[in-house]
């Protein structure tokens, strides 16, 4: 795999870029069905990022008035490097509030795994052999009490 970047399209038109290479990359994307807000799950080298890239937010960059995860070290954290990861946008990159973690939790805790797939980017991807997030894992990403960088 060489470096580069995942593009994300809303109604055939680029509206922002993800960095990725071997150790980085998106792990899930969800788009609200505003198709203006996109919940991101990202496997950053040191945390599991996770992040909403709000496209009617533009210029607010980072914690904004959520106080998700409640840990501040950790929120501080994740909203750092997740304005790091995020190219090519007019849109703000922000931690997600309580109410968007509850949608994307009860929206992965109901999808089959097809539909998690659908959603997902391989972790792992040796050609034919390609491992994806599990849905418990992504659910530990989501946790509304999340205290960890890497939530196992």
């Amino acid at each position: 795999m060489t470096d580069g970047s995942v593009n994300v399209y809303a109604e055939k038109k680029k509206v922002f870029s993800l960095w990725e290479d071997f150790c980085d990359g998106p792990v899930f994307i969800y788009p609200f069905a505003d198709n203006r807000r996109f919940l991101c799950d990202y496997n950053f080298d040191t945390a599991i990022l996770v992040f909403v890239v709000d496209l009617d937010a533009a210029g607010t960059n980072g914690i904004g008035s959520t106080d998700w995860p409640p840990n501040d070290e950790l929120r501080s954290y994740l909203a750092r490097n997740a304005t790091n990861v995020v190219s090519a946008t007019t849109g703000a990159v922000r931690l997600p509030t309580y109410a968007e973690l509850r949608e994307v939790s009860d929206y992965v805790s109901q999808a089959s795994v097809g539909q998690i797939k659908r959603a997902s980017m391989p972790y792992c991807d040796f050609g034919i052999y390609r491992h994806y997030v599990s849905k418990e894992f992504l659910l530990l990403d989501l946790a509304t009490n999340r205290q960890s960088y890497w939530p196992l």
